[in-house]
């Protein structure tokens, strides 16, 4: 369940007794502002010499004038001689920042538990990424990676604040540190992002009459208070400006946490929290009912806000949720030695290559400006009286130039041969340039210079490997973002801790509203069901760096290997025509590309609407061609019903024409035995006289018997060449295949009927066993 947001409730006490609670606070933050002075000092100087050498790189680069030696400079000054600045770091420098711009590494979250939820964690990143939207982050990262290159390091930093003046639910907010150099760290936190660091101080200088309306109850320290110079602070107060510092801490607590058997985790360790009594009669609730409940203790930090002026404590505490101190630092270039830390950027080994550009460079250009101005070489009668126009022979167009003859000169006056423009000075521009090259690691073919690769992959591949000096910068840059989202990640379940709507950012840009902390179903006899949706203040999540070009770069690389693919596949093109619309820069392409989603196979759309959780959508209306193919279909099956009509009819009539045949055979057998009968009744009679025989055997009848066994055989050969197997059509229907020969006659093929007693409607019954014969085969018996 979602827990309101936890404050401190004031106990009986506190309220009975207001008047010793304030004389308690003055020495509580007495002894605060005393602890924070000492840890001020102790970090100002353990990173005194790499925060000046950090200022002094970024003057190099960013103050007209800086990039000349000061003694050099006023020397050449006093002569009249040019000190021009040709900053050809800039643009080194604008390569590796343009370089972190391109590839803002993109923030990921993974749960690490087993209360995570993988469908919450997504959740949670797009919440970071609407932080980092409302934010307008991209301001803090870079304007931080831009002190970073240059000068070795730069801040930024994630605030809380109210999302309006009219509604108590806050926000998290990224916002720049202006001066990133400035920032204070704990000298014993040795992690590139200082999050083992205890404490961390943000210098703010704001002018006296700023301060004096922020805190009037604080007057400023005048210039020349002994207790300042005493301790060092003197730089806090001048005649216009006031210095007063954020005061983050890490103080380590004891936490003392109950695992429940549901696995929820209760935090018992503020007494006076507002909902301590609720969970501890929760627990005892558990252990009385039976139930294990784990009750251990953990160690945990806790991280406070101040802020201090030289003299007293002007805010605070105030409890920063999570455990970090959000403060987030990008650091160029780290190195420890022995027990000295050193810190650079990008400009700090290539500024001797600039100053000797620039001396060369200027040198060039002094002696060429001097060319047009060599003077004339003649006596001093020649320019007896004339001197006027001579004087501004070089700065004048006149046009001829009078002198007076001199026996002593050979002719008319004569221009001095001008300088010749020095060739070392040019050899040693060329080798200032590439020694800049050398020393940042930004090359020609990196700025985008021709070179005599031809092929677009060798180009790239040049420009790449141009980088690989300067990647340093970028994966502490993007190590810098990782713990921002680690930062934002801990502070969501305690800002973000009510059921509310927010627009959360994907990682293509497009916005949606979800729902967080919210109770959702119904369960049985419409009892709210006790799950949350969404709910972002249980379980733990960690944040994964995905490191790469940004979004749209990845989405123009997709569309190039989509564009690739179907050249060399054509047939794959109706299956990712799709893909290849939305990944396009046109309006509408994702209008377009679901118009065309609808032509794709039904097993690939039911694949699609499973991903997205989206219904099935319905089959689109057959086509003209589909509809007559279907007709024809249908046609054929109607014409093949027909046919087989048809054949189960000529079965029929054959089947009749044998019944008629075996109705034929049947009357021969029974004229036959009256035959038989008739010729028995005479044999049984007295003998004639003459001697003839008085009876005998009829050779008729074994003769129809062999016969009539012989058609059952081909009776039955017919019937499976008819029917196409065993069975055969009944009368009034179709061909059964499971059913036996129709008609009178079911027996196997070959079988001859056996003796029977009684005939069938219409004929006669017999027994030729009661007359001595073996027994003939009948038709028609049942």
């Amino acid at each position: 369940m979602a827990q309101t947001r936890k404050k401190r409730a004031a106990s009986p006490e506190t309220a009975a007794e207001p008047a010793r609670a304030a004389d308690e606070k003055p020495d509580a933050n007495a002894k605060v502002h005393e602890l924070a002075m000492k840890r001020w000092r102790r970090a100002d100087e353990g990173d005194r010499e790499n925060r000046e050498l950090a200022y002094e790189d970024l003057e190099f680069v960013e103050v007209p004038g800086a990039q000349w030696d000061p003694k050099a400079k006023a020397i050449r000054e006093d002569d009249g001689r040019p000190c021009l600045e040709f900053d050809r770091l800039g643009t080194a420098i604008l390569q590796v920042t343009g370089d972190i711009r391109q590839m803002r590494p993109a923030i990921k979250v993974v749960p690490v538990d087993s209360r995570g939820d993988p469908d919450t964690a997504d959740v949670i990143a797009g919440m970071v990424r609407y932080v980092e939207n409302r934010s307008d982050a991209p301001a803090a990262y870079f304007a931080a990676a831009d002190q970073q290159v240059a000068a070795g390091i730069g801040h930024w930093k994630v605030i809380t604040e109210y999302g309006s003046d009219s509604t108590f639910e806050q926000e998290i907010r990224i916002v720049p540190v202006p001066d990133g150099i400035g920032v204070r760290w704990d000298p014993d936190a040795v992690l590139p992002t200082r999050e083992d660091g205890k404490f961390c101080f943000v210098p703010v200088d704001m002018s006296r009459d700023v301060y004096e309306e922020t805190y009037p109850d604080h007057p400023a320290a005048e210039i020349g208070d002994e207790r300042l110079s005493a301790t060092g602070m003197g730089g806090w107060a001048t005649a216009d400006m006031v210095r007063v510092a954020e005061y983050f801490t890490k103080t380590p607590v004891q936490k003392t946490l109950a695992l429940m058997p549901d696995g929820e985790i209760l935090d018992l360790t503020d007494e006076g929290d507002e909902e301590h009594p609720e969970k501890l009669a929760r627990v005892v609730a558990v252990q009385r009912e039976g139930g294990r409940v784990r009750v251990e203790k953990r160690p945990g930090v806790k991280v406070e806000r101040f802020v201090v002026s030289a003299t007293a404590v002007l805010e605070g505490p105030d409890e920063i949720p999570g455990r970090f101190i959000p403060v987030v630092p990008a650091i160029g270039i780290e190195i420890t030695i022995g027990k000295k830390r050193v810190r650079r950027g990008l400009v700090r080994k290539a500024k001797d290559g600039q100053r000797a550009y620039n001396y060369s460079r200027s040198t060039e250009v002094e002696t060429e400006a001097l060319q047009p101005k060599a003077g004339f070489v003649g006596t001093e009668a020649q320019f007896k009286g004339y001197e006027h126009i001579w004087e501004t022979a070089n700065s004048a167009n006149h046009p001829f130039l009078p002198y007076n003859p001199d026996p002593k000169a050979p002719g008319a006056p004569q221009r001095a041969q001008p300088p010749v423009p020095n060739a070392a000075s040019a050899q040693c521009a060329r080798q200032a340039a590439e020694d800049i090259k050398a020393t940042t690691g930004v090359y020609d073919a990196s700025l985008g210079a021709r070179s005599n690769e031809t092929s677009g992959k060798a180009i790239k591949a040049r420009q790449q490997e141009g980088d690989v000096g300067s990647f340093v910068y970028i994966v502490n840059f993007s190590r810098s973002i990782r713990h921002t989202g680690a930062i934002v990640t801990g502070m969501i379940p305690h800002v973000y801790d009510t059921a509310r709507t927010l627009r959360i950012v994907g990682e293509d840009g497009k916005v949606d509203l979800v729902d967080i902390n919210k109770v959702g179903g119904l369960a049985d006899e419409d009892q709210p069901l006790d799950k949350i949706q969404n709910d972002v203040t249980v379980g733990a999540y960690d944040v994964a760096m995905e490191m790469g070009p940004s979004y749209t770069t990845r989405r123009e690389a997709a569309l190039d290997g989509m564009i690739a693919l179907v050249q060399a596949a054509p047939q794959l093109a109706p299956l990712i025509l799709d893909l290849l619309a939305k990944a396009q820069d046109w309006p509408m392409a994702d209008k377009i590309a679901k118009r065309i989603r609808t032509m794709l196979p039904p097993q690939i759309q039911a694949e699609e609407a499973q991903e997205s959780g989206e219904p099935m959508p319905a089959p689109p209306p057959p086509s003209p061609e589909q509809q007559a193919q279907m007709a024809a279909q249908q046609r054929q099956q109607q014409l093949a019903e027909a046919q087989h009509q048809l054949e189960g009819q000529k079965l029929q009539v054959e089947q009749q024409k044998i019944q008629a045949e075996m109705a034929k055979i049947q009357g021969e057998i029974q004229r036959a035995a009256l035959d038989h009968q008739a010729r028995m009744a005479e044999a049984n009679r007295p003998a004639d006289p003459a001697g003839a025989p008085a009876g005998g055997d009829d050779p008729r009848i074994d003769a129809i018997a062999n016969g009539l066994q012989d058609l059952a055989h081909v009776v039955s050969m017919i019937m499976e060449t008819l029917g196409g197997g065993d069975g055969a059509p009944a009368a009034d229907g179709p061909p059964d295949p499971q059913a036996g020969p129709p008609g009178p006659i079911d027996m196997p093929p070959g079988a001859m009927p056996g003796p029977t007693s009684e005939a069938p409607p219409g004929a006669f019954s017999f027994d030729p066993s009661a007359m001595g014969q073996p027994a003939a085969p009948m038709m028609g018996a049942p």
